[in-house]
């Protein structure tokens, strides 16, 4: 993905805590680790975190975007998907940015493509989620055209593979065929033998 697709949401610390909670303490210490790019200490501190406030959806959103920067995309979407921006005071526009970057980057465009919409949504200014949509756009016709590629291929092999196997059917039967006539053949062969060494019968002499 482009480099206008490093968006992260980050909260600080939520006025209700105060700064000499452990939950608190912890989500700043993630913070500082998030911005010194030490994103696995910065993933410990949030988990830490989450362990004290597991309902916060502001740690869900800190410890998914910890996950995103370790390229863990999919662990980090599934914590996305427990938060329900509606419900929280989290930047919609920004959430619902994150969660299109994951969906992007586990190839899955359609649902990116949703989250783009919902993200301009709340704010239509946001140029980075627009190029996001535009871009998104363009890969879901590019896989597309690949899967269509790839399935007249398929097409194209199936149809091969049915006509060597209609092939070596018909060279199947050749054989059989032959088979049979060789085994009919030697069967007449033997009742000739028969015919010319059997046993004649002295007729009796009046």
């Amino acid at each position: 993905m482009e480099k206008k697709l490093i968006i992260i949401l980050i909260v600080p610390l939520l006025l209700a805590w105060h700064w000499f909670e452990p939950a608190a303490r912890k989500n700043l210490e993630g913070i500082k680790a998030y911005d010194a790019q030490k994103y696995e200490e910065a993933l410990k501190e949030f988990l830490s975190a989450k362990g004290i406030k597991p309902d916060s959806a502001e740690l869900k959103n800190n410890t998914a975007s910890s996950l995103y920067q370790m390229k863990k995309y999919k662990e980090a979407l599934e914590e996305f998907s427990r938060i329900d921006p509606e419900k929280v005071k989290l930047d919609k526009a920004g959430f619902y940015y994150n969660m299109g970057n994951s969906f992007f980057r586990l190839d899955q465009f359609d649902k990116a493509l949703d989250s783009y919409k919902k993200s301009l949504v709340a704010d239509s200014r946001d140029m980075d989620a627009k190029k996001n949509y535009e871009l998104t756009l363009k890969k879901q016709e590019e896989q597309k055209k690949k899967d269509q590629q790839d399935k007249d291929k398929q097409q194209e092999q199936d149809k091969k593979d049915q006509q060597q196997q209609q092939q070596q059917q018909q060279q199947q039967q050749k054989h059989e065929d032959v088979m049979q006539y060789l085994q009919q053949n030697e069967k007449e062969q033997l009742k000739n033998q028969k015919r010319q060494f059997g046993i004649v019968k002295k007729e009796k002499d009046w």
